[in-house]
Parts: C-alpha cells; structure tokens; sequence
C-alpha cells in the first residue's frame, strides 16, 4: 500500500523565522510612506499630512499629524475609517514580526 503523504521534516535550525530576512528599518519606512499616501487621498489638505515613526523596544509607533479640520476625514464614521487603516497596518507589519501602532494625536 502507498501513500502520497510526504514525512514530517525534521528540525532545521538554520530555518529563518518569518520577517527575519528583511531589513525591518527600510519596511517600517515603506509602511510610513503608505500610511501617509493613503491620508493624504482621504482629507482635503493633502500638504498638511505628516507621518512620524517612533521605534521603542518592542514597538513601532507611526503618529499621523494633520490640519485639526481634518481629524474628522481621518477617523471616519464612528472610527471605522482609522480602524480598517489599523487592521491593514498591523496585518502588513505582523508578517514581518513588527508590533505596530497607528495614532492620531488630538
């Protein structure tokens, strides 16, 4: 009797873990620069949107800094607008092994 089930491989320590082969400065770069382009699409004065990143030991945070008019633009209708930026911003850097944070300060 064969089977097509292939073994289970054995333990390879020179196996990577996910996300350690990228450069986590120039990706955390990467991600400002998105967060920043896809602000700068949803408010009215583009030129005022700025995207900061401050790296701690465990985790990044990318504060966005806009015109106080529009904070609303940002946030959405009931916050979902900023959530579902969280949740593809967070999904994006957790590939990597990067715990991220999208803030707005008021």
């Amino acid at each position: 009797m064969t089977t097509d089930i292939e073994p289970i491989k054995p333990y390879n320590p020179d196996v990577k873990a996910k996300g350690s082969d990228i450069d986590q400065e120039a990706y955390r770069e990467e991600i400002r620069v998105l967060i920043e382009k896809i602000i700068r699409f949803l408010v009215d004065e583009a030129d005022s949107v700025t995207v900061t990143t401050y790296v701690g030991p465990k985790t990044t945070v990318y504060r966005v800094n806009c015109a106080k008019d529009n904070l609303g633009q940002v946030i959405g209708a009931q916050g979902k607008t900023i959530m579902g930026l969280r949740a593809v911003v967070h999904a994006m850097t957790a590939r990597n092994g990067i715990r991220s944070i999208v803030e707005i300060p008021v």
